[in-house]
């Protein structure tokens, strides 16, 4: 068999087999919409860091305060934000004494502002469970209530939710579903994510509940301060103990919406498929090239198949093509599009690819990431 078959047939399989692991996950992940919810139980420590987050701030803390679980502290760590962040946050939270505003201090060397802000919140906190969540991010009323449900009752030391993605416009809809097949379905399968027997972890920053005395026992924040990808750090240092943040679906109880136009897309995942590689700095290039050529591989092999009156090609390229399609559609749940974006995952994964490959550019030059107006060279 020539090797352009020896690819395409490969990256087909890749593909269908996304596809079917996705048919299956829909069955087995657990899921907090199917738990009884809690009316009473240990205290949760919600901690948000914000930085620059006047735009969502307000509804994600009033979506805290809403909580039918009312065992709650909402803390929200201010990080030297420029635009009305503190304000909108004292607003949305009025006069309820259940809630605590946080001003960040300056981000020591070393450190990754996120995982400073996080560290604080976490400092003030005093609940027997602390939730880390994105301030951007809206909680169904009884979304703790659940969550928390299943938390105890998978007694594993904690969960993280995949969350709902809202989205508004043509390159939301073009990368977020890739984004969301390739996390789930391609680079952290549940069933390995879910596995004690795995290395392989999977976090959503938008979620991460945990056990306090868990927390503290794994090094909280001050063994993972200069990654990144803080939740998946967390997360991974959590499953080294022998615990696990339990992946869950959440697109039933809580949603965000990620990114608001191209410019913010190219930066944060310039930022995340970098460093979120565990591979070292030079060789985060090369699975980056692999993913672009994973997902053009199905549509070159079909095209010039077709092209070149090859049946082998078009048959491995149609396939690995419609398997893409049914992916992408399959990741509706997560980031819900019309049924016209069904044929552009390929467009998605090359996006990730570049991002991928300039954040790893990014690392080799010695510059780092720039988030938030803060650059990061020596973040890992």
């Amino acid at each position: 068999m020539a090797a352009r078959h020896v690819l395409s047939g490969a990256a087909a399989a890749v593909w269908l087999a996304a596809t079917a692991l996705a048919l299956t996950e829909r069955r087995r992940g657990p899921d907090p919409l199917g738990e009884e919810p809690l009316a009473d139980g240990p205290l949760v420590s919600v901690v948000l860091p914000a930085r620059d987050e006047a735009r969502g701030v307000g509804q994600a803390v009033r979506s805290h305060l809403g909580q039918t679980y009312r065992r709650i502290e909402v803390i929200v760590v201010d990080d030297e934000s420029s635009d009305g962040t503190a304000a909108a946050a004292l607003a949305a939270a009025g006069s309820d004494r259940r809630f605590r505003l946080v001003r960040g201090e300056r981000v020591p060397d070393g450190w990754v502002g996120k995982s400073w802000a996080c560290r604080q919140g976490a400092e003030h906190a005093t609940g027997e469970w602390l939730l880390f969540t994105d301030a951007d991010v809206v909680h169904a009323p009884g979304a703790l209530a659940r969550c928390l449900a299943l938390a105890i009752r998978l007694d594993r030391g904690g969960l993280t939710l995949a969350p709902r993605v809202d989205t508004a416009t043509v390159s939301e809809r073009l990368v977020l579903p890739a984004a969301a097949a390739l996390i789930q379905f391609v680079l952290a399968p549940g069933p390995l994510a879910r596995s004690p027997r795995s290395a392989i972890a999977m976090a959503a920053g938008a979620y991460l509940l945990v056990r306090r005395d868990l927390y503290d026992r794994v090094g909280g924040h001050d063994g993972i301060g200069g990654h990144m990808v803080d939740d998946l750090a967390l997360a991974q240092a959590v499953k080294r103990s022998g615990a696990l943040l339990m992946p869950a679906d959440g697109t039933g109880v809580v949603r965000l919406r990620m990114y608001h136009d191209v410019g913010e897309l190219w930066r944060g995942w310039r930022k995340n498929a970098a460093f979120a590689s565990p591979h070292g700095v030079t060789k985060g290039v090369v699975p980056a090239a692999a993913l672009a050529a994973l997902g053009l591989l199905p549509v070159i092999a079909l095209v010039q198949g077709v092209r070149r009156r090859d049946a082998t090609s078009a048959t491995l390229g149609a396939a690995g093509f419609a398997a893409q399609c049914a992916l992408q559609r399959l990741a509706g749940p997560i980031v819900e599009t019309p049924a016209r974006y069904a044929p552009t995952l390929p467009v998605g994964t090359t996006f990730m690819a570049a991002a991928a490959i300039r954040g790893a550019i990014d690392r080799i030059t010695g510059r780092g990431p720039v988030w938030r107006g803060r650059r990061y060279p020596h973040a890992r």
